[in-house]
């Protein structure tokens, strides 16, 4: 099944026990193809429908909502916990069933530490990589990281547990963006977006807090490819001091702040994201 919406197609591939969202745009123009992946609690089209005219050098570009995201559903429409490596064998299916076969990848927060797995697992598809201030790369210090991640612990259990999904994005919000703007407006429309599927939220960020025990992070540094991190210029400078490190002593890795910004930055300047993107792979 497809439909049409706005300039992208989205069509439902089904896994075993999922229904996964996937957006296409195809340019008769373009060359190679391009993969973005969405960050926790959102879905593809807030995410990177504003970015797509910028990548129109590509012959296809896909945005796939990922599990608990998005039109990405289960069977029975219902959202549960979800596992790393789950989503990753998600995203081979949709390379196979599209066949996508080499690719550059963008990744935002939860989407970016899946794409640094999905790169480990499959390391031969992806030829340049973008992450956008991506999980588990928030903090240099592994003590520091797992101690973040457990707060996170408490804005999680405010979101499966509690009537009001509000109380616990806020809480999601205080830790992640801290130096965010609070002006009515802004904070109820960002409050809006990541509500609409809490448990979807909660899921994302218990699989990433799970992660912070298991996955060997620089593991997947090591097997980047030619990376580019973009870190909001208000974003907390422990995340820019990581990044700065890996720019400075990994030669394939570099790193941009965007000023003005905090974590939301592919929201709030867009275009800044999609130029900084399109710079790294050199279209």
């Amino acid at each position: 099944m497809s439909t049409l919406h706005h300039t992208a197609r989205v069509e439902m591939l089904a896994v075993p026990d999922y229904h996964i969202a996937v957006h296409s745009v195809e340019n008769s123009t373009g060359k190679g193809d391009l993969v973005l992946l969405h960050g926790a609690g959102v879905a593809s089209e807030l995410t990177w429908y504003p970015m797509l005219s910028r990548f129109s050098a590509y012959r296809r570009v896909f945005a796939v909502d990922l599990r608990g995201m998005g039109r990405s559903h289960a069977l029975d429409l219902l959202d549960r916990p979800i596992e790393l490596d789950q989503v990753v064998s998600d995203l081979e299916a949709v390379a196979v069933a599209f066949q996508i076969e080499t690719f550059d990848l963008v990744g935002y927060s939860f989407g970016g530490l899946v794409s640094l797995m999905w790169n480990a697992a499959a390391p031969d598809r992806v030829n340049r990589l973008a992450l956008i201030e991506p999980a588990l790369l928030e903090r240099e210090s592994l003590d520091a990281l797992r101690a973040l991640r457990a707060s996170y612990a408490q804005a999680v259990d405010a979101l499966v547990h509690h009537a009001d999904p509000k109380l616990g994005v806020t809480a999601f919000l205080d830790l992640i963006a801290p130096k965010r703007s609070t002006h009515p407006r802004v904070e109820r429309m960002t409050v809006q977006r990541l509500a609409a599927r809490p448990l979807g939220l909660a899921y994302a960020l218990m699989a990433v807090n799970e992660a912070a025990w298991h996955v060997d992070r620089f593991a997947l540094i090591e097997a980047a490819p030619a990376t580019l991190s973009i870190v909001g210029g208000k974003s907390p400078l422990v995340a820019h001091t990581l990044h700065q490190r890996l720019a400075e002593t990994l030669e394939r890795w570099s790193y941009v702040a965007i000023p003005g910004v905090d974590h939301a930055l592919p929201y709030q300047k867009p275009e800044a994201v999609a130029d900084a993107v399109l710079a790294h792979f050199h279209r």
